[in-house]
């Protein structure tokens, strides 16, 4: 989803909505898109309940996770923190693996503890969980230890289905990003001009900024109106506060959060394009430990994870409109990096954390950390420098292969 010129109509309206307190907010009925912020406040997108809900823990509910051996960074190995997290959690939970689903994974940063959205079944009624992370060991949060509120996200669309079965109320949450004091909230509502970004200031006080998005999609040379951003960051850009959204299928897109006014319509613009036949699944952004430069990358379900400067998606000009079809990738600059990954979280500053398919049985899931600024673990692959008698010119064999 990267090059292309996007222009964005946001039209936004606010509205209110009251806020839950403790006593009459919403139990969670679905778990789906997590973030972070307002120091230990874990932020749960609900789609059954419509809205997102705000568990803010006491410090003393997050165990430090940085004794815990993460693997070496010297010579790229990573190392598997929880090997067949999908048979473990479904353990946990007493079901058959088949019958659970991990949604989203994030990391409290200053424990380095993960957290991942959970459902027991796969049907209407499957019950939501938060699972967390605690040395190698896994635990359902207790969220009745924390503080509780909650906020609709407004007009929410109905259980229609897409084309091949989807439903559109599974969409009406997509992502979360805590930036300001405020929380924003990416996903579909009703009408033709489905996709929307709402802005919520938190604490919640129940007014809702609301935006509806129109993107120009170079893939399908024309004007979008319903296709949700999947996943976003919210990123300086010259000292400019900026949205940097990735859309289904798959531009990449800019929008200053100075132009999301009340009432506004405004258009974002398409800098990029990362190539049809593909879903951008996670975006993190990170400092290169080697060269210093700040970047953002990308996963995708059907290529590989990309890399992107910010310095660059600061200078892109927007791609051209109304010609013909760019398939892509196009658009500003792309680093391929070569990372399989189900879910992608920073750890820290120097590694990430995926759940990625297991590489000794792709049937299973895993939970491995990735050094930066690859996002590789070299131990997963078999090649030439491996063998006994093979050049070494990084110099790795000095160090003894972690046992694994």
């Amino acid at each position: 989803m990267k090059y292309g010129y996007a222009s964005t109509i946001l039209a936004i309206g606010a509205f209110m909505a009251l806020p839950a307190t403790a006593a009459d907010a919403p139990k969670l009925e679905s778990a789906g898109a997590l973030t972070f912020g307002a120091e230990n406040v874990l932020f749960v997108g609900d789609t059954r309940a419509g809205g997102v809900h705000a568990y803010a823990f006491d410090a003393a509910a997050f165990d430090s996770q940085k004794d815990v051996f993460i693997g070496r960074s010297e010579t790229f190995e990573g190392w598997v923190l929880i090997d067949e997290i999908d048979r473990k959690i479904a353990g946990l939970i007493g079901v058959d693996p088949q019958d659970m689903k991990i949604n989203d994974m994030v990391v409290h940063r200053p424990s380095q503890q993960i957290f991942l959205s959970v459902q027991r079944g796969l049907g209407p009624d499957a019950e939501p969980l938060i699972v967390k992370v605690d040395k190698g060991q896994l635990e359902i949060v207790d969220l009745a230890a924390a503080k509780h509120s909650f906020v609709g996200v407004g007009e929410l669309p109905s259980d229609e289905t897409l084309e091949f079965g989807e439903k559109q109320r599974d969409l009406a949450i997509t992502d979360i990003d805590y930036y300001g004091g405020e929380i924003f909230v990416a996903g579909v509502s009703t009408g033709s001009f489905a996709s929307k970004l709402r802005r919520i200031a938190y604490p919640f006080d129940g007014k809702i900024s609301q935006s509806s998005i129109e993107i120009w999609h170079a893939v399908h040379a024309q004007y979008e109106t319903r296709a949700p951003i999947i996943t976003q960051e919210i990123r300086e850009l010259d000292g400019t506060p900026t949205l940097i959204a990735v859309y289904a299928c798959t531009p990449l897109v800019r929008i200053p959060l100075s132009e999301l006014k009340d009432g506004a319509k405004i258009r974002g613009e398409m800098i990029g394009e990362l190539g049809y036949g593909n879903t951008p699944r996670d975006i993190v952004s990170y400092t290169d430990p080697m060269d210093k430069k700040n970047y953002v990358l990308v996963t995708n379900s059907s290529r590989s994870a990309v890399r992107v400067a910010l310095s660059d998606i600061a200078a892109a000009k927007p791609m051209p409109v109304e010609v013909p079809n760019n398939f892509g990738p196009a658009g500003v600059s792309q680093f391929p990096i070569a990372t399989e990954a189900v879910h992608l979280d920073m750890l820290n500053a120097d590694w990430g954390v995926s759940i990625r398919r297991s590489v000794d049985d792709p049937r299973h899931l895993e939970l491995a950390t990735l050094p930066l600024p690859f996002f590789l673990d070299r131990a997963a692959h078999a090649v030439e420098m491996n063998f006994p008698g093979a050049a070494d010119p990084f110099g790795y064999r000095k160090h003894k292969a972690l046992a694994r």
